[in-house]
């Protein structure tokens, strides 16, 4: 799915959260949103799934405005895991994921063999098959994530959009999250906080202050001086052998 946002601004009670922000993202492509607090990021997130309304601009999926969008044909085609989604607590672990089928079910269309095999693999997908009985309210914190993510996964949308989804993870399960992230076949748009996981996509885009600064892939802007500039911090970028950038940090400027 291909995403163009023009011009798009938002605000709340007359502050404004996003400014004059145009981009597009290419069909299959890895892009990440980074910023400090506070930027917008989550703000813009909301936009481009069609949840929140812009004070100006436009963000189109394959040409068509995502807010005209039909609300099942919007529910199948876009997954967006929120930072602080919730479900209920007397759901299973599988109820929870098999709530990502809904937009597929209708009167004439009840629950099949395919919308199975989606969240089994969903499921899978996140690490979480041995937990699929357990009930909501005995998760963890990371593992509730790892379930949002599976249940997002479960409606096999053409664009994935994740929120800062490796909050709450142990380390182990950042990295796989991400291998995941990279290794689907369709657009994702992820906000991140960690500069390094933001490294391993096709491009980022830099806000802040609501104003999308800079897009471009992540070895031609994640440099020194934008790193002081807009995050207040040091950083030194090294290249392993296998091309991967990688930033170390320090407070000191």
């Amino acid at each position: 799915m291909r995403i163009e946002v023009h011009a798009l601004s938002a605000k709340v009670h007359r502050v404004p959260l996003l400014q004059g922000i145009s981009l597009h993202i290419e069909r299959g492509e890895l892009f990440g949103l980074v910023g400090p607090n506070g930027s917008g990021k989550s703000t813009l997130m909301r936009c481009l799934a069609g949840l929140r309304r812009p004070s100006a601009g436009r963000v189109l999926a394959e040409g068509t405005e995502v807010r005209k969008m039909p609300a099942r044909d919007r529910a199948r085609r876009i997954a967006f895991v929120e930072q602080q989604a919730d479900t209920t607590d007397r759901l299973t672990v599988r109820e929870a994921v098999e709530l990502g089928r809904t937009p597929y079910l209708s009167p004439l269309r009840g629950w099949s063999e395919e919308d199975a095999a989606a969240v089994e693999a969903a499921l899978s997908a996140v690490e979480m098959t041995a937990f699929a009985e357990r009930l909501w309210h005995t998760l963890s914190g990371g593992e509730r994530q790892r379930v949002h993510i599976a249940r997002a996964l479960a409606q096999d949308p053409e664009l994935l959009m994740l929120d800062e989804p490796s909050n709450h993870l142990d380390i182990r399960h950042q990295l796989s999250l991400m291998a995941l992230i990279r290794d689907l076949p369709i657009t994702r748009v992820v906000a991140l906080h960690d500069l390094n996981q933001a490294a391993a996509c096709d491009r980022i885009g830099v806000m802040q202050g609501g104003r999308l600064v800079v897009v471009g892939t992540p070895a031609d802007i994640l440099d020194e001086a934008l790193l002081a500039e807009v995050f207040g911090v040091a950083a030194t970028r090294s290249v392993s052998e296998g091309g991967a950038t990688h930033l170390h940090f320090s407070h000191a400027l």
